[in-house]
């Protein structure tokens, strides 16, 4: 970046660093001054500054202000994301542990703010009828995928999670009810947009996206669109809102599934309970006990 070249002097002359420090320490007035004006402010000629933008890798002195504008207004729009971060290098282990209960309430109140409730009525209605459940997703939104199928799968319905498109299993069942749900915190995953698109082109699957909000294109080949509403954060905690409010969003259609077969649920779970020693570790409770 050329703020960094600035500041590093590397080959400087000592003319340019009299001309490399006076920029620094006048970046609001440099869009303003002519090669002369900053030759004269600088104690130079205008020949070295010609030649420090030269040495920069620009045409001229009037590259080196547009570039530097850019970067200026870029760093200003970083700085104010910045100051909206709620974990900064000076965050304590007591900062955070307030903090992320905030972070996580906010992912979802925003989240419960934007759903459209008839998009959502109409996707749980579907839902309801599905035969296979199919969610898909890539890196952490695989987790996501992974975690939401076995949950589903908890109520007894058919439900996988998967990171690419099996063609021959999709072929397979194609007489089957089929819905699946597609993943993409940004929205904008090309292989999630690809696979929603071999979904709804080659498969009668209904396809739902859960997705950020730069879902222009995912849009597409979607028949409901559930918009995850993150589009302010800079550093590694968007990972954690844009997670928590798909969940919540994932979460939603589990209790639906549940709702609706709640007492064959229950019995299933009282059922589950009568054979759960068969799961423990008997040595472990016997010592545990005598404990």
């Amino acid at each position: 970046m050329l703020l960094e070249k600035l500041q590093e002097h590397k080959n400087f002359t000592a003319h340019e660093k009299d001309v490399a420090e006076y920029i620094l320490s006048h970046l609001d007035q440099i869009s303003e001054l002519s090669v002369g004006e900053l030759a004269k402010a600088s104690y130079t000629s205008k020949a070295t500054v010609v030649r420090l933008s030269q040495k920069l890798g620009l045409n001229g002195f009037q590259d080196l202000k547009i570039t530097l504008t850019a970067e200026i207004n870029q760093k200003k729009r970083i700085d104010q994301l910045l100051a909206n971060e709620p974990v900064t290098a000076e965050s304590t282990y007591d900062d955070i542990v307030k903090t992320l209960p905030a972070l996580y309430d906010k992912a979802v109140t925003n989240t419960r703010l934007s759903l459209d409730k008839n998009s959502m009525k109409r996707i749980s209605q579907v839902l309801q009828k599905a035969e296979c459940i199919d969610i898909y997703g890539t890196g952490i939104s695989y987790i996501l995928a992974q975690s939401a199928a076995f949950k589903i799968s908890t109520l007894g319905l058919e439900c996988s999670a998967y990171e690419s498109i099996n063609s021959h299993y999709l072929a397979a069942r194609k007489h089957k009810k089929n819905i699946a749900f597609l993943i993409s915190l940004t929205g904008s995953n090309h292989t999630v947009i690809c696979m929603a698109k071999y979904l709804r082109e080659a498969t009668e699957t209904y396809v739902v996206g859960i997705a950020g909000p730069y879902h222009t294109e995912l849009k597409k080949w979607c028949h409901e669109i559930v918009e995850i509403p993150n589009r302010d954060a800079l550093l590694s905690l968007d990972v954690i809102t844009s997670f928590s409010g798909a969940t919540y969003i994932l979460d939603i259609f589990f209790a639906l599934l549940l709702s609706k077969r709640y007492e064959e649920h229950a019995r299933s779970s009282m059922e589950m309970l009568n054979h759960l020693s068969l799961l423990w570790d008997e040595t472990y409770h016997t010592k545990e006990k005598n404990e």
